[in-house]
Order: structure tokens, then C-alpha cells, then sequence
């Protein structure tokens, strides 16, 4: 048979947490366990009686051991801890209630929170009886004077056992009967508890209060007696040097509950609450805000709100609305529209009709002043927005008096604001339209709705028409801003249809308040504003922000009433066409660039409700654009217009497919065969793009997409149209070359249109349409990259009827190569790799899946490409063509083609040392298309097979003629690039950075630093020194902290010795980084870091060979540096030094440049703070 006694010893000599859980564990399972007559719960009570009092184990005279009697106790309420709810007897249950109840009147130093705690657990038991509930709270109450004395943790036990029993349905239901509507129990406990300030005990002390207020049935003087308990608590808060978890806000919300916890406190809570709020400047905003809440929580939580609520409404509305009308803190300001709002929500009937009535009486006075037009709208709003009936009685007696003051106003700010509480009461009925109401209800909202109709004539038309005027003033501009907004929310009223009639309506969402030709007419008047946006006319303060607000709420309109788009897309063509055709071309492109930016978002933006709408408007506009770009190239206009053209096209394009992402469209849908010849077929306006016959009318799209087509279906139909017209723009910009001056094969290069064009301008264009067809072709996933044969329009330019297409070739063709053939006689892809049309072929190179661009090898051109592009001569498309390559090396592993890789050795195996019979410009130029391929290499991990080209670039600083510019260079190989990015699909490994430094820039530092006996040249080693802080500059400091003192000697060297340019650059770079994160390091080369920091923000030039951006940055960086000293290091180290650098702070405050006049400022406040 088990010992308990032995148990209870164990448990009470334990101080180990852990042991005690093991020991009371035991206990627990014994009592379940053992056979019933061996009476296991009466021998595990008996065990702890050596601790108990009058036990006889103590002496008269002997001080009792508190603390292992409250042990001995918490032994018994840990064991109940792991007893299952019905393992005790109701006897049993009745013979511990007895127990640990007596500890509360013999033991209250030691028995109270272990007792408190068993009891709690015995109250969910199985078995536990209803009036023991009685008993126990009896029991709590015997403390009395005792109970303050109890540490708050002991006390809040107590608390949380009280409230387990009065929230017990049973146990409630016993109180109730037992003590009647007397409740002498809770009486009781109010004058035991009526001192608690602890704030945990207060949480759970407000939470009783509440559940017997709201879940019994107390009398009059009770009811009284338990308001006057908490009432003294309220406003609550927490002293600041407060420990505890709570918080404030939970304090103040556990005291509201008990507030607003039952209708029949009306009569106290409200007189109360108000006569707090009317102290005025007495009450702090905290405590104002509090209130508010709390009148708040009344109005929502009081039921019977006919005789809680009405009676009170009155004296509510007196107090409150001067809180708006005179108030200064939004805070406050906002809670008492709140408490409105809840107020109008619990009214109905003859209360909600004089109350409404009341609030309109009073406010629609004030809305004829200017002080006060702002607040009483706000007042109105809170009020009629509660619901609709609220809306009905109030909406037009305020827009009659709103209309009324708007015909004579006070002040341009009056105006103003009365427009805005027209604009909120408009929003308003959107709101509500849509709303729960009954059939009644439905009628009497529709019954208003002629009080809207005439609101454009009679309100709207004429401010509106103030922001196209060309002569407008500040205030008409103001005016106006507040106008278009409300007369976007004007035209998507829709009416109030009857309950049935909403319900038989096949698309409610379309239907319109206001008839068509007013429609119209807001929507000509909206973009009469907007084309007043171009650079024919001046720019007035706030001008942005009424363009900002009109072009909002216009695409907010053709949303509602898509038919109002295509004629603003008219009047966009009409505007534009002849500011290009007899304007000038700067002023023109401006024209195209402000108009077309605004099409593209009122009409693509956003999805409609119904998303075809969208298509059309996506298809009209686009189309437009595109016409008038076509027509532009035909009339030999200016690039400018192109550019300005096709950028329109591509911000439609862009738009619209973010409207349809914001759906959450799927994006894997499948295309049908031959999808580009479909869509050539069904959109013949887009077809004939170019060509002779311009087509003026859309023919035949609709059938193809459908009024109900998804989303999902909208977006893959866009990009193939995209798709299309990005094939029309590279068609017209590159014609055939039957035979190439090079090779004698066909081949592509730019159309006659670029014949008399400036490059730099044509260069931008196709730059456009590249970026364009690139995006598009991005956003395919890679199963329809696949299926559209995505790769060959990077290398036909969609002109595949003319560039053969090479089909896959066989693993012997790509084993053997044709790299031989290529380095002997040249390649028939070499006017893509390095002439003007590789740009067209960049934009969608960048955009392929990895395994698009693995076709491409697979059919042999990458690697043509590579070798044509490698040996490429310098050309202003020389940049493309090193991008070209980069791509091509990082989404396929190159060095796994044993015949490409030997053909780039051959390439290679001359360039290096500088007596090769090669040319300088011609080596330079290939070890710079090694440096683009690492680039690409590196970021997914090279092979082995690479380590050849990767020699080659430790060893190009060593080349005594071109080593200085092969060192500038090697930052191409870290620089961020947008297509070496995971969202270009280029592969990038997570440690690549770090592999680069330990591979290549590692070796190189040893180099600089003279640690490598091949390498003595002070030259040579100054090359080092640049290529690896080049290098190290795009890299965090933890990748090359290990090796931190060695780079800041050398970026101190190189900013010594080197002019202002980009060695300087990236020492300072290097230099700056170093100090931030470790500024222990630069400790002792303070005197030389500002020697040159103040040499270089100093620096004057007058040579034409120094870029003024690169000097502007370097000084920058310098007075970064500078101006950080003084956080870094400690005066004394700083001050020999402050004369010089103040004075040259001082005169470089005066420099060209802003930026670095800013930064000098900053780092000669920091430095005039020394001491």
C-alpha cells in the first residue's frame, strides 16, 4: 500500500520544482488507482496532518513551521492537478471542500493560496456539488480584515476561485435562489474586496463584478451597492514604475466592461459620465478618450435601448456635439463621432426621428459659417452614416442647406469644405445601397434618390469647370480638388432598387443613378482638367494635387461607366497628333507622355466589376497609341515622339497586368495552337499595323473573349496580344539583309526608319520595345515559355518567316561543335551578338526560364553567340552584347560544352602577357567578354572546367599596358545586374559572394599586398589594389573581415595616390564601410583618412576629363566619413585635428553640388560638438 505520508514528506523536503511534479504525479495515480476500500483520498488528506494546526507535533510555546505547512498544503492542490475531473465521489468531493475551506478561518498565514488553488480545481470537478459553491464564497468571506493582509498573488487565487463559482451555471443558479435578489453574498464580498488596488486582482475583481451584474438578478439597493464598488475606480490607470503584464488599456477596458455590463445602470452611468466630460479643460484627453469609449461601450452593450438609451439621447447630443464643434484634438474628436454613431444605431421609430431631428436643426446653422461648416459636417455625417433609415430622414434637408450656402459662400475655404461633406454624404449612400435593409426600408431609401440625380447641374458643373480654366486662381484649384472627387462618387451612385427588384437584377453593380449623357458629360469635364497637365500650360500651386484628384476619380467613373473611356481616348489622339505633327518635338513628347500616363491608369489600372471591360479598354487604348506610333515612324517624326509613343504603350501594358494580378489570376493556363496566328487573325487592327491599310473599326475580338470570360482568362488573352504587339514593334524596327556583308546569309539589322536618326535617341527607343517585349514575355510561366517557343524570338526578332530557326540539333552535332567553324569563319548569328539589334534580343533573353535558354544551346546559337560576341570589336551596342553574354553563361553551365570551352581557350590562350602579337583594344575587348561570362558563372557556381578563365582574370591586372584598365573592369563581375536577378530567372546560389572573395578577390589582395613573390611591380600591385577594392565594395563586411586590416591599408593607399575617379570611389566606399563596422580598425590611420577625406571633398577641378558625378560622390562619401569620426572615436584622438577640418568644412558648405553641400553641414554640426 502506498505511503502518503512518506509522499508529503518528500514533497514538502523537495526544493526542486521537478521533483515536487514527480511526487504529487504519484500521488495523483495512486488515489486513481488503488481499490476503493483501501480509502486512498482520506489517507492522502491524512498525510499532511503532522503540518496542520492542533496536530500535536508542536510544543505550546513553539512558533508553527508556515512554510512547510503551506508546502504540506500545495502537495494536496498539486495532486489535484493530475486527477481526472471524475475520479472523486461526491462524498469525497464534500470531504475537501470541508477541509481546505477551514483553512480560511484557522490558517491564514500559511493554508490561504494553496487552499484557494485545490478548491479552484475541485470546483470543475465531475462531482463538485452546487452549494458547495455557497460554502466556499462563505468560507472567503470569514478572511474579512485578514483578506487585505493576503500577498496579492494569494489574493488573486481567491479572486479567480470566485469568479470560476459565480460564472458555473449550477453554482449561479444555487446563489440565486439561495440568497434571492438580496444577494447577501455578493454583499459580502463587496465589503471584503472594496480596498483591492492591485492591478492583476482588479482585472479579475471588474470581471465578477461584471458577470453579476449581467448574469443575476440583484435588487435595486444591491444593483446600487455593486455600481458604488467600482464607480470610485473610474477614470483607472497605472503607475508608471508598474511591473506587472497589464496594461493600461487593459485595465480601463476590464472597468468598461462592468459599466456597460446591464441596461438597468442607465440612470447612474450616463449622468455620471457626462458630468465628468462637461469639467472641460479639467479632464486630460486620456482621460476624455476613456470616457467616450466608456459612453460608447453603454450604447452597443445596453439592451432595451427604449428605455436605456432614449431617455438619455438628448442630454448625449447637448453635451457631445460641442466636443466636435469646438474640439482641437482629433483623438478626441473621433470618439465622440463614434459614441454618435452608436447612439443613432440603438434609435428608431419617434426616437430616431427627433433625435435626427434635433441634430439637423442644430447643425445645419452652422454650416452656413466658415468656422464652423467643417465640424457640422462632421456632426451630419457621423449621424446620417449610421444606417439607413438615419440616411433617409437626414440626407436631404443637408444637401438642400449644402447646395443653399454653396450658392453664396463665404470664403473659398467654405466652399471647400462644404464640398467635402457632400462628397462624405455621397460615399455614404454607396455604402448603404448596398446594406441589409427590409423591404420598407428599401422603399424609403429609393424614395431620395431624386434629391441626387440633378446634383451635377445643380452643384458640380460649375466648380468642377473651375479646374480647367486657363486662367484659374489658387482657391478656384482648391475648389475644384474637393469637387472632382465628390463628383467621382456622384457618377457610381447607383439607385436603391426594392428588395426583389435587387435581387431579379442580373448586375446591379452596372446599373447607374444618373442617366448616360450626364455620365458622359462628368467624365469629358474630369479630362478636360487632365489635359490642361501638359507642358502648354503653367503649373499653379496645387495643380499637382487637383491632376492627382481628377485623374483618381476619373478612373473611378470609367470603372462604373466603361462606355465614357474610348472617347477620351479620341480626344487624347486629337490633342496629341498635331502637337507632333506641327509642334515641337520636346514640347509634343511631353504632351504624350502627361495624356498618356493618365489613359493608362483611368483605363487599365484597375479591373472593372466586370473584368471584360477592362480588355476592351486595354485593347482601345493600346491600339490608339500604337497607330499613332506607327503613323509617327511614317512621317519620319522625331524619336522623341516614338519614345514618347511606345513608353505609353508600355505603362498600358503594365498597368493592365497588375490590375489582373491583383486578382490572383492563375498563371498556367494553356494557349492553343499557333496562339500568335490567332491572335493576328482576330485582331486585324493590330495586324495591319504599318502596313498600307490603317483599320479604324475593332473587328471581331468580342466573340474571342467573351462578357463573363474570368480573370485568368483575361490576363492569358492580354499577354498574347501583348506578345503580338510586341512582335509589331520589332517587325517595323529591323528589316531583312538577304545576304550579310560578313557572312552572305540572311540577316536581320535596323529598318530604314533609324537611317537619319541620332543614335543615341534610336538607341533609347529600341531600348523601349525591348524592355516592353521582355516584360511580356516574364510574365509566362515557364510551361507557356515552352509552348510559345518563347527562346526563338530572341534570336528571329519575331521575323521567323525570314530567320531560319535552327531546329534541335543531334548530342554527336553538339559534342563535335561547330566552335571551330565559327572561330574560322565566322558566325551567321554574329549581327545579333554584337550589332545594333542584339538590344531587341537582350530584352527577351533576360526574360527566359533557365530551361528556354537550355534550347537555345541544345539548337547550337548560344554558344555561336558566345563565340561571335566574345571576339566582337568595341561598338556603342558593346554593352548589350557583354549583357548577352552574361545571361547566356549564368542559366546554362557552359563549362559542361567540352567543345565551346575549348574554343574560349583557344580565344584566350594569347590575350595574356601584353608581348601578344594581338592588338591592345582587341585583348582588351575579350578579356573584358571573360570578365562578362564569369559574371554570369559565378553566381550559380562554376565547374572545374572554368578554372582556365578564371586564372586568366587573377592574372589581367599583371598586364603591363592594359593592367590598370583590366582592373578598373573586374567590377563588372560583382555589380548588381537586373538580369542576374531571381526574378529575371537568373540562377544566384546564396554563398556566391562569399566563394567569389575566397576564389578570386583573396588571391588578388595577397597580390596587392606583396604577399606574392611573383608580383613586385609597385605598379602591378597598385592594379591589385584597385581590382580588389572594386570587388570588395559590393560585398558585406563579414565576408571580408578577416582581411579587414590589409583592405584598409590598401583603400588608403589607393585614395593617397590615385586622382578623383572611380578608384577614389570605391576606396572610400571600402574605407567608409570598414569604420562603420569596425571603427577600432581605422584607430590608428586617423591622420591619414582625414588627410584624405579633406583633400578630396576639397578638390577643385578644371580638368574636362573628371566626371562631375564621380567627383560629386567622392566628395560626399569624404564628409560621410568625416562627419562620423566624431561618433566613432573619442575627442581627445579628434581634436588636434579640428581647425583644419572645421575651415575646409566651412568652405565646402559653399560647394556646387547640394548634396554634398547637405552632407557638409551635418559633419560640421557633428564636429562643432567636440570638446
Amino acid at each position: 500500500m502506498a505511503d502518503f505520508r512518506q509522499w508529503a514528506l518528500e514533497f514538502v523536503l523537495a526544493d526542486d520544482e521537478g521533483r515536487q511534479t514527480a511526487v504529487a504525479q504519484k500521488a495523483a495515480k495512486e488515489i486513481q488507482t488503488a481499490p476503493a476500500n483501501t480509502n486512498p483520498v482520506a489517507r492522502w488528506v491524512e498525510a499532511v496532518q503532522p503540518w496542520m494546526p492542533g496536530s500535536g507535533h508542536e510544543a505550546e510555546d513553539e512558533t508553527p513551521d508556515w512554510t512547510a505547512r503551506a508546502k504540506a498544503l500545495e502537495f494536496l492542490s498539486r495532486t489535484l492537478d493530475f486527477l481526472s475531473k471524475d475520479v472523486l465521489k461526491p462524498s469525497q468531493v464534500k470531504l475537501l471542500v470541508s477541509f481546505f475551506g477551514a483553512m480560511f478561518e484557522v490558517d491564514h498565514k500559511a493554508g490561504i493560496m494553496p487552499s484557494a488553488t485545490a478548491l479552484t480545481r475541485i470546483a470543475a470537478m465531475k462531482s463538485f456539488q452546487r452549494h458547495s459553491g455557497n460554502e466556499i464564497i462563505q468560507k472567503i468571506c470569514a478572511l474579512r480584515d485578514d483578506f487585505p493582509r493576503q500577498v496579492s498573488k494569494t489574493r488573486l487565487a481567491i479572486y479567480e476561485l470566485t469568479r470560476l463559482l459565480m460564472s458555473t451555471p449550477e453554482v449561479a443558479g444555487d446563489l440565486q435562489h439561495r440568497h434571492g435578489s438580496s444577494a447577501g453574498f455578493m454583499i459580502d464580498l463587496l465589503q471584503l474586496c472594496r480596498s483591492e488596488r492591485d492591478p492583476e486582482c482588479l482585472m479579475v475583481w471588474f470581471d465578477i463584478l461584471r458577470i453579476f451584474l449581467s448574469e443575476y438578478s440583484p435588487s435595486k439597493e444591491v444593483l446600487e451597492e455593486v455600481y458604488g464598488a467600482f464607480k470610485p475606480y473610474f477614470p483607472i490607470s497605472l503607475p508608471r514604475a508598474s511591473q506587472v503584464a497589464i496594461t493600461p488599456e487593459d485595465l480601463k477596458l476590464q472597468l468598461r466592461k462592468c459599466f456597460s455590463s446591464t441596461h438597468l445602470l442607465a440612470d447612474h452611468v450616463f449622468p455620471f459620465l457626462l458630468g465628468k466630460l462637461d469639467q472641460g479643460d479639467a479632464v486630460t484627453v486620456n482621460v476624455k478618450v476613456d470616457i467616450l469609449k466608456t459612453i460608447r461601450a453603454c450604447l452597443d452593450e445596453y439592451t432595451h435601448p427604449e428605455q436605456s438609451v432614449a431617455p438619455y439621447c438628448g442630454r448625449l447630443w447637448g453635451s457631445l456635439k460641442y466636443e466636435v464643434r469646438n474640439g482641437e484634438i482629433e483623438d478626441t474628436i473621433w470618439g465622440t463621432l463614434e459614441v454618435l454613431k452608436s447612439l443613432t444605431n440603438r434609435l428608431k421609430g419617434d426616437d430616431l426621428r427627433d433625435y435626427t431631428l434635433s441634430v439637423t436643426r442644430d447643425c445645419v446653422a452652422d454650416l452656413g459659417t466658415t468656422m464652423y461648416a467643417s465640424s457640422a459636417g462632421r456632426l451630419l455625417v457621423s449621424v446620417l452614416s449610421a444606417k439607413p433609415s438615419a440616411f433617409v430622414l437626414m440626407a436631404a434637408p443637408v444637401m438642400t442647406h449644402i447646395k443653399e450656402n454653396l450658392r453664396h459662400p463665404k470664403a473659398p475655404v467654405h466652399s471647400q469644405d462644404l464640398l467635402k461633406v457632400l462628397h462624405v454624404v455621397l460615399e455614404t449612400r454607396l455604402l448603404l445601397v448596398d446594406s441589409d435593409m427590409t423591404a420598407e426600408e428599401r422603399e424609403d431609401f429609393a424614395a431620395i434618390d431624386a434629391f441626387f440625380k440633378p446634383l451635377y447641374e445643380e452643384v458640380f458643373k460649375k466648380v468642377v469647370n473651375l479646374g480647367s480654366k486657363s486662367d484659374a486662381s489658387y482657391d478656384d484649384i482648391k475648389i475644384a480638388s474637393q469637387a472632382v472627387q465628390g463628383v467621382g462618387a456622384l457618377l457610381c451612385q447607383r439607385p436603391a432598387k426594392s428588395l426583389v427588384a435587387a435581387e431579379d437584377a442580373v448586375n446591379t453593380s452596372s446599373e447607374r443613378l444618373l442617366p448616360e449623357g450626364t455620365c458622359s458629360e462628368i467624365c469629358e469635364s474630369l479630362f478636360a482638367i487632365l489635359t490642361k497637365s501638359g507642358p502648354g500650360h503653367p503649373r499653379s500651386s496645387g495643380g499637382d494635387e487637383l491632376i492627382n484628384d481628377t485623374t483618381k476619380a476619373l478612373q473611378r467613373a470609367i470603372r462604373l461607366y466603361p462606355k465614357g473611356f474610348s472617347p477620351l481616348v479620341d480626344q487624347t489622339m486629337a490633342i496629341i497628333r498635331p502637337s507632333w505633327r506641327s509642334g515641337g518635338a520636346e514640347e509634343a513628347s511631353e504632351t504624350i507622355t502627361a495624356l498618356g500616363a493618365h489613359i493608362a491608369f483611368v483605363g487599365s489600372s484597375e479591373l472593372p466589376s466586370t473584368p471584360r471591360n477592362g480588355f476592351d479598354h486595354f485593347i482601345y487604348s493600346s491600339r490608339s497609341f500604337l497607330s499613332e506610333l506607327f503613323n509617327a515612324l511614317e512621317a519620319k517624326a522625331d524619336p522623341q515622339i516614338w519614345c514618347a509613343l511606345a513608353a505609353t504603350v508600355q505603362s498600358i501594358i503594365r498597368h493592365f497586368n497588375d490590375a489582373c494580378l491583383g486578382q490572383t489570376p492563375r498563371k498556367d493556363l494553356d494557349f492553343e495552337n499557333e496562339p500568335l496566328q490567332r491572335v493576328s487573325a482576330v485582331y486585324p487592327e493590330l495586324d495591319q499595323l504599318g502596313g498600307e491599310k490603317q483599320v479604324e473599326a475593332f473587328v471581331g475580338y468580342h466573340s474571342q473573349v467573351p462578357q463573363s470570360s474570368s480573370v485568368d482568362e483575361i490576363r492569358r488573352e492580354f499577354l498574347l496580344v501583348s506578345l503580338f504587339i510586341s512582335r509589331q514593334l520589332y517587325r517595323r524596327a529591323t528589316k531583312v539583309v538577304d545576304s550579310h556583308p560578313q557572312t552572305g546569309k540572311a540577316a536581320l539589322t535596323l529598318s530604314d526608319d533609324f537611317t537619319t536618326v541620332d543614335q543615341a535617341t534610336g538607341h533609347q527607343y529600341l531600348h523601349l520595345i525591348s524592355t516592353l517585349a521582355g516584360f511580356v514575355v516574364h510574365e509566362f510561366s515557364e510551361s507557356q515559355q515552352t509552348a510559345l517557343k518563347a527562346e526563338t524570338f530572341a534570336i528571329s526578332l519575331f521575323r521567323d518567316d525570314s530567320i531560319a530557326v535552327p531546329q534541335k540539333a543531334s548530342e554527336e552535332q553538339l559534342s563535335s561543335g561547330s566552335e571551330q567553324s565559327v572561330l574560322e569563319n565566322g558566325s551567321a548569328w554574329s549581327w545579333l551578338a554584337s550589332e545594333a539589334p542584339n538590344v531587341l534580343s537582350l530584352g527577351i533573353l533576360q526574360a527566359l526560364q533557365p530551361s528556354a535558354v537550355t534550347r537555345l544551346f541544345k539548337t547550337g546559337v548560344a554558344q555561336e553567340l558566345i563565340l561571335s560576341g566574345f571576339v566582337a570589336n568595341s561598338s556603342p551596342s558593346r554593352p548589350v552584347t557583354l549583357s548577352i553574354l552574361t545571361i547566356l553563361a549564368n542559366r546554362f553551365k557552359i563549362e559542361t560544352l567540352s567543345s565551346l570551352m575549348a574554343a574560349l581557350e583557344q580565344l584566350t590562350s594569347n590575350l595574356l602577357p601584353a608581348s601578344s602579337t594581338e592588338d591592345d583594344v582587341s585583348r582588351l575587348e575579350k578579356i573584358t567578354s571573360v570578365y562578362a561570362l564569369a559574371a554570369g558563372m559565378v553566381r550559380r557556381y562554376s565547374c572545374k572546367e572554368a578554372k582556365p578563365l578564371l586564372q586568366l582574370i587573377k592574372d589581367s591586372p599583371k598586364d603591363a599596358k592594359l593592367g590598370s584598365e583590366l582592373a578598373r573592369r573586374l567590377e563588372v563581375i560583382v555589380v548588381p545586374q537586373q538580369p542576374l536577378t531571381k526574378e529575371n530567372y537568373a540562377i544566384v546560389k546564396p554563398l556566391w559572394v562569399q566563394k567569389v572573395y575566397f576564389e578570386l578577390a583573396s588571391p588578388m589582395l595577397q597580390a596587392a599586398t606583396g604577399q606574392d613573390a611573383e608580383v613586385q611591380d609597385q605598379q602591378i600591385k597598385s592594379n591589385y589594389s584597385t581590382g580588389v577594392l572594386l570587388i570588395v565594395k559590393h560585398m558585406n563586411f563579414p565576408i571580408y573581415e578577416a582581411d579587414a586590416d590589409k583592405i584598409l591599408r590598401i583603400s588608403i593607399a589607393v585614395a593617397q595616390n590615385s586622382d578623383i575617379g572611380p578608384e577614389t570611389k570605391a576606396a572610400l566606399d571600402v574605407l567608409k564601410n570598414t569604420l562603420i563596422e569596425a571603427p577600432e580598425k581605422g584607430k590608428g590611420h586617423l591622420r591619414s583618412i582625414i588627410k584624405i577625406c579633406t583633400r578630396v571633398f576639397s578638390h577643385r577641378s578644371s580638368a574636362a576629363s573628371v566626371d562631375p558625378e564621380t567627383e560629386g560622390a567622392c566628395g560626399k562619401l569624404a564628409l560621410e566619413i568625416v562627419g562620423g569620426l566624431p561618433r566613432m572615436y573619442e575627442s581627445q584622438h579628434l581634436l588636434p585635428h579640428a581647425p583644419q577640418v572645421q575651415r575646409e568644412l566651412t568652405m565646402v558648405c559653399g560647394h556646387r553640388v547640394r548634396e554634398v553641400r547637405k552632407t557638409a553641414r551635418l559633419a560640421r554640426v557633428a564636429w562643432a560638438d567636440l570638446k
